[in-house]
């Protein structure tokens, strides 16, 4: 008896959710100048705070919060643009509870596939100065940031951490739970804290 009553709350929950995504998610998109495609899915409502250039492709396809993101920290997504930033996803792009803080610029290309809870940053939030850090103007002043850039067909295991001024080269693998700290090639797997080369994808 609990079980279905689970179910069915569960169910109605779900209903509710894809309701209310298809009437707010719009608006956050145009509220928050996002340049887009015709197709884009959203399976809940994420976070967007745009203050520089978004720009979507055609068929993206985004997972936020426990209903549709359930292997842990079932968050929502955040894409997080700085003023005069540039976050550009291209066509057929796939990612779950991501979050996505971009300052300088970072780009996505086409058919990529973002494993859950991943993080992509090209800023370093706060000066690398201790001294500036002690002063809140300073340290805002004195941020570091780098373009991030990833290629087409790369896919990204679960939990991994990409860090500014990193690139990954097209249909490379990065395996969970990865911090990538610095350039990938193009069709190789890497994995690992800091990110290690494990083998040529055409092995």
């Amino acid at each position: 008896m609990y079980v279905f009553l689970f179910r069915i709350g569960y169910f109605i929950r779900l209903q509710i959710n894809k309701v209310l995504t298809k009437i707010v998610f719009p608006f956050i998109l145009k509220g928050n100048k996002v340049k887009y495609a015709n197709i884009v899915r959203s399976n809940g409502i994420p976070v967007i705070r745009n203050k520089g250039k978004f720009m979507i492709g055609k068929n993206l396809t985004i997972n936020n919060g426990f209903l549709y993101n359930q292997i842990g920290r079932q968050q929502k997504c955040f894409f997080i643009v700085g003023e005069n930033a540039e976050l550009k996803i291209g066509h057929n792009v796939g990612m779950s509870g991501v979050a996505i803080v971009c300052l300088k610029s970072i780009q996505i290309g086409d058919n990529v596939k973002i494993g859950g809870n991943t993080v992509i940053y090209d800023t370093d939030f706060h000066s690398l100065n201790f001294l500036d850090r002690r002063s809140s103007s300073e340290d805002r002043s004195k941020i570091g940031t780098a373009s991030v850039d990833i290629g087409d067909d790369v896919f990204i295991g679960a939990h991994t951490t990409i860090l500014k001024g990193v690139s990954i080269g097209e249909k490379s693998i990065i395996a969970a739970g990865s911090v990538v700290t610095k350039n990938i090639p193009a069709g190789e797997i890497w994995g690992g804290n800091p990110v290690k080369w494990i083998r040529s994808i055409y092995e």
